[in-house]
């Protein structure tokens, strides 16, 4: 059975992968168990590559013999299989991925050979082990793995009960998918100020957040998080990796509002784009 290894738009690829996964009786979603090399694949042929760090998740397409097919954040490709969890699923299929000394083609590299795990940034030490994301009906745990790479946060101060708050997240949810999908190194961390987590995770729900958030617990604890909140919400603040100030909604002593903050996120990522090309692209 040969899959689609071409789609129009980032939500086409992920009912291909849910479909295809489904079909084959595998796991939606995998986890790196090393550090490994993840090859992007374009019209069938391997166009790059990333370095993934251990913990790493990925959503499933297929086994493919040695490979697991995969998407990582908004790039499809394969890893080894031998390096994901579905290892042993892999060996039961009769599809066990042979040793990399063996392996004739020069793409396949041992966990050694794989770039090092990336060094945790100011944000992202800021952020590890408290952020979560909505998963179903339900606040799971977001993997540290996945702010590898990101060089610019944006951070919500938002709550349910802030009518102001609701008017602007709706569009702030349009503005994340574009954003996310052109700028990987880009993400979006919600800081709720609702009155308990249930609250939180309702607004999350409701409004279809598809970015993650500090956890509620860790709100009033996260001090590095909330020094750049002002006085009041909806606030919305750009970081880069150091946590220096690139926009921020109180200019001043004056409160602008978040939308002027997402036109400048706008701009500032398309000067980084054109000053750091995507590979390949």
């Amino acid at each position: 059975m040969k899959f689609l290894r071409q789609v129009l738009t980032i939500g086409a690829a992920w009912v291909l992968a849910v479909t295809t996964a489904a079909f084959a009786g595998l796991p939606l979603e995998t986890t790196t168990t090393q550090a490994t090399k993840f090859e992007i694949m374009r019209n069938g042929q391997a166009s790059g590559s990333v370095g993934l760090a251990q913990g790493a998740q990925l959503e499933v397409i297929a086994l493919d013999g040695a490979y697991v097919q995969v998407r990582y954040r908004n790039l499809t490709g394969r890893v080894p299989a031998a390096h994901t969890e579905l290892a042993a699923l892999a060996l039961a299929m009769n599809q066990a991925p042979a040793a990399p000394a063996a392996q004739p083609e020069p793409v396949v590299e041992t966990a050694a050979a794989a770039p090092a795990p990336e060094a945790p940034t100011v944000m992202s030490r800021r952020l590890q082990g408290k952020l979560v994301r909505l998963q179903g009906n339900s606040l799971q745990p977001h993997e540290a793995g996945r702010l590898n790479g990101v060089k610019f946060y944006a951070l919500y101060y938002s709550a349910s009960w802030c009518g102001p708050c609701r008017q602007f997240t709706p569009r702030l949810v349009d503005a994340y998918r574009s954003l996310r999908n052109d700028y990987p190194e880009f993400e979006l961390v919600f800081v709720s100020a609702d009155n308990s987590a249930g609250d939180m995770k309702d607004y999350m729900k409701n409004d279809r957040m598809a970015w993650p958030a500090l956890k509620y617990d860790a709100i009033r604890s996260s001090g590095e998080i909330m020094q750049y909140c002002g006085d009041g919400i909806p606030c919305l603040v750009l970081v880069d990796e150091k946590g220096k100030v690139l926009s921020d909604t109180n200019r001043g002593g004056n409160y602008v509002g978040p939308q002027m903050v997402l036109d400048d996120t706008r701009k500032l990522l398309q000067k980084y784009r054109q000053k750091n090309p995507r590979p390949n692209s």
